[in-house]
């Protein structure tokens, strides 16, 4: 083995390590899908009774991923798993503030109900203390909304476009 590879498991065992000690068991006593049910109809997203871990996220992490190695694949509003979670992010600051599900990240951007207003109030990102920009040099950054009726307009324009087909077949039939 050359030692090149042997620095770079060495640094990939540092860094488990380090992650592991972060963590803790912070995982360990988390809301199943149906107990976050009966926390959301008090208002309460699921993130929000999970232990957060103590001490600074390592420094090799980026916000997302240690939002990824937290949530554990669970969901921050409803703590589904074995779904595929989406990064959300505030469209007015473009910063990132969590892991949801599909559904969750759908919801997120038209609901009003408690527990999603006290999620955007405090987001996993800032329980844990990171930020970072939604995007990549890629494919760009989030731009922040200019006022919220821009940001409006384009949950108008997204739902009208997911559910546009359904609305008119609605409309149609109650006539």
């Amino acid at each position: 083995m050359t030692a090149n590879m042997e620095w770079a498991f060495e640094e990939t065992r540092r860094r488990d390590v380090a992650e592991r000690e972060w963590l803790g068991s912070t995982a360990e006593g988390r809301p199943t899908f149906a107990e976050a049910k009966v926390l959301d109809r008090q208002g309460i997203p699921s993130c929000h009774v999970w232990q957060v871990p103590a001490g600074e996220v390592p420094p090799h992490l980026s916000a997302i991923d240690a939002l990824r190695r937290w949530q554990a694949g669970a969901c921050a509003l409803c703590s589904a798993h074995g779904s595929r979670l989406l990064v959300d992010h505030c469209h007015q600051s473009g910063l990132v503030r969590g892991l949801l599900c599909t559904s969750c990240n759908t919801a997120e951007g038209l609901q009003s109900a408690p527990a999603f207003v006290a999620y955007r109030e405090r987001p996993p990102a800032v329980m844990l203390g990171v930020e970072e920009q939604y995007g990549s040099l890629w494919d760009g950054f989030a731009a922040p909304a200019r006022n919220k009726d821009e940001r409006n307009a384009a949950h108008v324009d997204a739902a009208a476009s997911l559910f546009g087909d359904i609305a008119a077949r609605f409309h149609l039939e109650s006539e």
